[in-house]
């Protein structure tokens, strides 16, 4: 209850951003909820035995894609009305928003040497990610909850609770799969029992609905699952994607060997500083903030590797917080310059915010993208600050 303390304020703030959000699209007749009314449409029809994969739920693109089993936390909702449905989750996902903050804050407690204003670092972090975050209340999206399960997997990890870390990630991993870059650093550090806690668990996951709905039911929809997801890849386009960035700066592409290059790039950076971070451990707040820096850095680089939407870079947000804290504990001019450059291009692309026409213009450039790896870019660099002092307080 003492972590929490200094978040109070900060809580009711969050709770307030997602009332208003619920408000006003009443007021302006945009309570859509799209992402949402997939979800909810797709839990519908399969606990009334319809197809619940390759169904257009709302918008042209609004296919359910994820894995069966997802649908079962949102059964509940779909005894409700979806007006009624769609205000409680538009709630929950602001207490889900408010809960990763303190959770962060709790990680960063860990190695480094009580940073100051908890919750004014938490309310600017909230800034950082609040045309983000407004898009994930209108849309009726996810995110927000298993941005909260993988810091909450990190912060287990570094409290040496491996099989708890295993099943939050397990559950990211099988609702998210494109984040299991997570596990290049989770490996190079053979953590097994963690691997294979969070293996068991996906396993489960998938096997569930075989149980559930019946073994040809349940193969049926892994099937389509599968096939889902390829075909989300194929028709979806990202320009804040790297692939996307390097043809619009060249010309070059966009093409698949492209992505996978540099997703194989990415993957050979994190094993490389995760094997550097084993070799030169040192002490205890070392080796935590290098683990957890590990993890947050793969979460961070995922929506610049795939065809994703513009709130999922909000899994950058343990990186933004690490960043602030940083800065909180001594003053770092140039950190400050690279950091409020990074947000402006990272965190205002919005039609409320440039209109229309120029805010289309930022999407065709990537700024999203590019954003993100700045920001990527002085969180690395404050990590190396932070690691020559960390453990020395």
């Amino acid at each position: 209850m003492q972590l929490l303390r200094p978040f109070r304020a900060f809580f009711a703030l969050v709770l307030l951003l997602a009332v208003a959000s619920l408000v006003l699209d009443h007021i302006n007749g945009r309570f859509w909820l799209s992402d949402f009314r997939v979800y909810y449409n797709a839990a519908d029809n399969l606990r009334h035995g319809l197809p619940v994969y390759n169904e257009v739920f709302g918008e042209d693109t609004g296919l359910y894609k994820y894995a069966p089993v997802v649908l079962y936390f949102f059964l509940p909702y779909t005894w409700l009305p979806f007006s009624i449905a769609g205000a409680i989750h538009c709630l929950l996902t602001g207490v889900l928003a408010a809960a990763c903050f303190p959770v962060i804050e709790h990680n960063l407690a860990r190695f480094l040497p009580a940073p100051p204003k908890a919750g004014l670092r938490a309310l600017l972090g909230l800034l950082c990610i609040a045309v983000l975050l407004v898009r994930e209340l209108h849309l009726g999206n996810i995110n927000m909850g298993l941005i909260l399960l993988a810091v909450l997997g990190t912060d287990r990890l570094i409290a040496g609770q491996r099989k708890a870390a295993g099943i939050l990630w397990g559950l990211v991993w099988l609702i998210k799969p494109y984040l299991l870059l997570m596990l290049v650093p989770l490996v190079i550090r053979k953590e097994w029992r963690v691997l294979r806690t969070a293996g068991a668990t996906m396993a489960a996951g998938v096997v569930l609905p075989w149980l559930a709905q019946g073994p040809g039911t349940g193969l049926a929809l892994t099937l389509d699952w599968l096939t889902s997801m390829r075909y989300h890849t194929r028709v979806m386009f990202s320009p804040d994607k790297l692939g996307s960035m390097l043809h619009t700066c060249t010309g070059l592409g966009p093409s698949t060997a492209v992505d996978i290059g540099f997703i194989l790039l990415a993957g050979a950076l994190l094993a490389w500083l995760s094997l550097y971070n084993k070799r030169v451990g040192e002490n205890a707040a070392r080796e935590a903030m290098d683990r957890s820096v590990e993890l947050w850095l793969a979460m961070a680089m995922v929506p610049n590797l795939v065809v994703t939407d513009q709130q999922h870079f909000m899994f950058a947000l343990p990186l933004v917080m690490l960043i602030l804290a940083s800065l909180f504990i001594r003053r770092q001019p140039l950190v400050l310059a690279g950091f409020l450059f990074a947000m402006l291009l990272y965190g205002t692309r919005s039609t409320d915010l440039w209109g229309v026409d120029l805010e289309n213009r930022l999407l065709g450039w990537g700024v999203l993208g590019s954003g993100n790896i700045l920001l990527i870019a002085v969180a690395w660099h404050t990590w190396r600050k932070l690691r020559a002092t960390a453990g020395t307080h």
